[in-house]
């Protein structure tokens, strides 16, 4: 029997959206005709007025060409995204016309983000979460995991943190966890009550999605930026990291105390309750006790074949992205897990545009050279004439600025051969040097510095201001805790020494 019908079933209700749904739009406060009003048009002359503005002074101190060009570029459409004055899909297509039309990068760079295997991964999220949903597998997750998290917001926000945070150290790619994690939190929310709509729901996922993001700096090989960070210490410094001294200095206040954070933050910016477990709907131990169907079976064994593959990628180097390409034909397919008709009639694109615009973004920035402009003012930077705390905060901010340039995932390739510089006479040793670079690359502030971020808010639907809210919200309080919590156990562990000049 299949179950490639569309419309829920009256024991089993499809209560969230389609894993893919649009991103900021839903949460904007203007529409696009709203947004070129002419009481709006201000905001698009104050946008432009300072690009340009910087273009000129970019100008000034050096900056020609394509790198100039792409600065002013990015400049702009971040100033855009930041401040939801255009609905993000629109910005997405300024971005890839802009650099398509003003700079000579070609189309190969400018639209690399559709042939990558993230955008790929969000196509293929869709396909997962809603098999997950119209099979009830999602749902059977949620409702064992509501046995455990169900019965308060703070708990259940702490919960999915630490389950992020725990499936980093046996998966290691953020994108596919949050593949894997996304339709079973928005399960979860359906079970518990927080349904479309709810700042918990929003809350729930953004917590997650930014604790698979962040926490998993302090495992070694657990995302992008610390494998760049490694291989780049090993090949440019001869200094290889170890897995369990790396982790030893980060977990305690890169995982623990951040992940605190976002718990904490996440509860004040979006407040909620959960429906009392039982009420409402099917009662949670009969959902989780029913004997699995044919079609859930299929799905699982189609998932466990996704996550070998993901966890074997070293052996058979097929990227995440075309692995789950291959299982959502499955589902779309010979599986019959779901309605391809139905599917293409609830899928909507923004999502797609968004993430391949943020990978064009990263690509133009790196082909354009606007990272290596940098480097020679970069390596004057003097950290001999400090002491400890303010060059280990100096060293924080960098990296954090890098990663506003860069995105995280490209910052590590842009400071790691900058530590030998650096470390000359500073009062930090070369290994401190080049571990404060993590603390700045789990500080993030807004949505694009993290691409994994960008794709959770794609398969959830997530807003971009309720994101950059979240975001923003999180670095400062992490600046203030989190930070000088790290300098204090590194002087612990005699990684630095404070109180030395």
């Amino acid at each position: 029997m299949t179950s490639a019908s569309p419309s829920p079933t009256p024991d089993r209700p499809n209560l969230h959206p389609p894993a893919v749904s649009s991103v900021g739009p839903s949460n904007s406060a203007v529409s696009t005709s709203d947004a070129f009003h002419p009481s709006h048009l201000w905001r698009h002359g104050l946008l432009v007025t300072i690009s340009l503005l910087v273009g000129f002074a970019l100008y000034a101190v050096g900056l020609r060409d394509d790198t100039l060009a792409v600065a002013v570029i990015v400049l702009l459409c971040l100033s855009y995204w930041a401040t939801g004055w255009l609905p993000d899909f629109l910005v997405s297509l300024l971005l890839m016309f802009l650099l398509a039309t003003c700079t000579s990068l070609g189309a190969t760079v400018v639209f690399s983000g559709f042939t990558s295997s993230a955008f790929w991964l969000v196509f293929s999220g869709a396909v997962i979460g809603m098999s997950l949903s119209v099979t009830g597998l999602g749902e059977r997750v949620a409702s064992r995991l509501a046995d455990h998290c169900g019965h308060a917001y703070g708990l259940a926000l702490a919960g999915f943190v630490g389950i992020a945070f725990a499936l980093g150290i046996v998966m290691p790619s953020t994108l596919g966890r949050i593949a894997i994690l996304t339709p079973i939190v928005l399960s979860f929310c359906d079970r518990v009550g927080l349904v479309q709509g709810r700042p918990g729901r929003t809350g729930l996922m953004l917590a997650t999605a930014l604790a698979s993001c962040e926490l998993s700096t302090a495992i070694l090989p657990a995302n992008l930026p610390n494998l760049v960070m490694a291989g780049t210490a090993e090949t440019v410094l001869g200094l290889r990291l170890g897995y369990g001294e790396y982790a030893v200095a980060l977990v305690p206040t890169l995982a623990i105390a951040r992940g605190i954070v976002l718990v904490i933050v996440a509860s004040r910016l979006f407040p909620d309750r959960l429906t009392t477990l039982g009420s409402g709907r099917t009662d949670t131990s009969t959902v989780a006790d029913t004997p699995m169907r044919p079609d859930e079976k299929r799905l699982l064994g189609a998932l466990t074949l996704m996550l070998a593959l993901w966890l074997t990628e070293p052996w058979h180097h097929i990227a995440a992205g075309w692995v789950g390409l291959g299982v959502a034909l499955l589902c779309l397919g010979p599986l019959r897990l779901v309605n391809p008709d139905a599917f293409l009639k609830q899928v909507k694109l923004a999502p797609l545009w968004f993430v391949a615009a943020i990978i064009g973004l990263t690509a133009a920035v790196d082909h354009a050279g606007l990272a290596s402009a940098l480097r020679p003012v970069l390596a004057r930077l003097d950290l001999a004439q400090m002491s400890t705390m303010p060059a280990f905060l100096t060293l924080v901010a960098l990296s954090i600025a890098l990663t506003f340039l860069v995105t995280s995932n490209a910052a590590p390739a842009l400071y790691t051969p900058l530590v030998p510089a650096l470390a000359l006479g500073a009062p930090l040793s070369v290994k401190a040097v080049l571990l404060a670079q993590t603390v700045g690359i789990s500080t993030i502030a807004l949505p694009y510095q993290a691409p994994p971020l960008v794709l959770a808010m794609a398969l959830a639907g997530i807003g971009i201001r309720d994101a950059t809210r979240y975001c923003l919200a999180t670095a400062v309080v992490a600046l203030v805790t989190v930070v000088p919590l790290t300098a204090l156990w590194w002087q612990a562990i005699g990684l630095i020494h404070l109180f030395e000049s």
